[in-house]
């Protein structure tokens, strides 16, 4: 198993609280989904490089997971909450991230993105 810190275990699980609080009723994804998901993006987003096979997995699961406008401003919303929720989060890494992994998820994943502009 991969070696992961007390504290990278204790933010992914902060993050994760976050963000199902931040979940809203109604929404066909949730967001503790999409957090797993792109969980194995997290040293990713943080340090660039090379995404893992794990994250880009993911965002294949994420695409799969909300095809629709609703489900995709409710991923976005998510993402935005998570990015802004991360110490050490780079914005271009997450930029960067669908087309390292060659998948378009039609989700941008970014601290200043506007949702309701995502179709």
């Amino acid at each position: 198993m991969r070696n992961i810190t007390k504290n990278q275990t204790m933010l992914l699980l902060v993050v994760t609280l976050l963000v199902v609080i931040a979940y809203q009723e109604g929404e066909a994804i949730q967001c503790s989904q999409i957090t797993m998901y792109l969980a194995p993006c997290l040293s990713y987003v943080k340090g660039g490089g090379n995404p893992p096979p794990p994250c880009c997995a993911g965002l294949n699961n994420l695409k799969a997971s909300a095809p629709g406008k609703p489900d995709k401003q409710a991923a976005c919303q998510c993402l935005k909450s998570v990015a802004n929720a991360i110490s050490g989060f780079n914005d271009d890494n997450a930029k960067q991230l669908p087309g390292k992994c060659g998948v378009s998820v039609g989700v941008p994943f970014s601290k200043s993105v506007d949702c309701n502009s995502i179709n």
